[in-house]
């Protein structure tokens, strides 16, 4: 049984942004690429429920970096389960440099839902998950609630077809491409990202419109909230930055 995982990703032009740095979405869709290829070698994947209508659906994600990669960089990211609760399942992540030295950390909470009910699955009852919990901790804690964010709108969405992915809602990199377009490219210039983490509350829709809102509580240290008009909150993020 192949509880754990390391897989290997080169970054190439298709994952960074102007400053040569992977991006915020280019590195979140490397830490889901990495949980579904771990899950498909488990017998878990998404294709695998697909199959009894059931589907992954990400909850809540915490990413600390201690270095961005860039283009050209080749990465490896282990993965592996490390816990299993009645709804919902945690699973850890380690991002090391071709050197070998470790370069972040990412833990995340999923949960399955049902297809047509859009209702969530106990997880006990289906996969047998709790075969695969490796005890093995990471330096950062388990995702966490993020508290209600008041703070200015910093951008707008409207969700379109492109945005759609398999489970018919907005693609989760979605929102965090909308809270990354908050920033200038001055701000990115004179700043790095050395945490993020994001809750996920409420799916949104073909049609689905609203607004992003943001509020500085520190220095460096924002706090995100995306405002559906027929959904209401839909997510809620904060994104840390240290001056360069």
């Amino acid at each position: 049984m192949k509880t754990t995982g390391t897989y290997s990703y080169h970054i190439g032009a298709q994952d960074i942004d102007f400053r040569k740095q992977v991006s915020l979405p280019s590195l979140t869709t490397i830490i889901l690429t990495t949980a579904g290829r771990n899950a498909d070698e488990n017998g878990f994947g998404l294709l695998h429920l697909l199959e009894q209508n059931y589907t992954w659906v990400l909850l809540r994600l915490t990413v600390e970096m201690k270095r961005i990669p860039h283009e050209n960089d080749e990465i490896s990211v282990e993965t592996w389960i490390d816990s299993v609760g009645t709804a919902f399942t945690n699973r850890n992540f380690v991002f090391t440099d071709q050197s070998g030295e470790i370069i972040g950390y990412a833990a995340s909470s999923w949960a399955i839902i049902h297809m047509e009910t859009r209702q969530s699955v106990l997880l006990d009852t289906l996969t047998g998950l709790s075969d695969f919990i490796v005890p093995k901790s990471i330096p950062i804690a388990t995702p966490a609630r993020i508290p209600n964010v008041k703070g200015d709108v910093a951008n707008t969405f409207r969700v379109q077809y492109s945005d759609l992915d398999i489970n018919r809602h907005a693609n989760s990199l979605h929102y965090i491409e909308w809270i990354s377009d908050c920033f200038s490219l001055d701000f990115y210039l004179s700043h790095t990202l050395k945490h993020f983490e994001i809750n996920f509350l409420r799916e949104l829709t073909f049609g689905d419109e609203g607004e992003v809102h943001c509020q500085m509580k520190e220095d460096g240290d924002y706090y995100f909230q995306l405002v559906a008009q027929r959904q209401g909150i839909a997510c809620r993020a904060r994104l840390l930055f240290e001056p360069q």
